[in-house]
């Protein structure tokens, strides 16, 4: 997942996230990262009985963080270790042992694991998100 190589994901969800991003780092501190991320989540519906649907949902997420990511480091001001910190993103094998997932602990140590155990991605990604767009609204003020 690290190549954004988008398997799941459509071309227009991409620029629907991307906008949404946008208006949000426009917006600087009108909009919470709650409602951003419920916003970019409803881009990305759950079908019930089509697991692409949950991957989907993941990729999309992961392609979300990755682009906070980028809007951070185009700063200038942070690397990729500084925002890790400055947010207190945790490992994936904390939220593996947080949400008592039945995955086996050595299929989901990278974060190009997150297909293999979706519901603990899912939970890893919000938390992902949510802190590291405060971090981006901490540093547009």
């Amino acid at each position: 997942m690290r190549e954004y190589e988008l398997r799941y994901l459509r071309g227009e969800v991409v620029t629907k996230i991307s906008s949404q991003l946008d208006s949000f780092v426009t917006a600087a501190g009108k909009e919470r990262p709650e409602t951003f991320f419920d916003k970019v989540v409803l881009l990305l519906p759950i079908e019930r009985m089509d697991i692409d649907t949950v991957r989907r949902r993941v990729e999309g997420l992961y392609y979300t963080s990755e682009l906070i990511f980028k809007k951070l480091l185009a700063g200038g001001k942070m690397t990729r270790n500084d925002i890790v910190r400055e947010a207190g993103l945790k490992p994936l094998s904390h939220f593996h042992y947080l949400t008592g997932s039945r995955e086996p602990k050595n299929i989901v140590l990278t974060r190009d694991d997150y297909l293999n155990d979706p519901s603990t991605a899912l939970i890893k990604l919000k938390d992902d998100i949510l802190s590291v767009s405060e971090l981006l609204l901490k540093q547009k003020h």
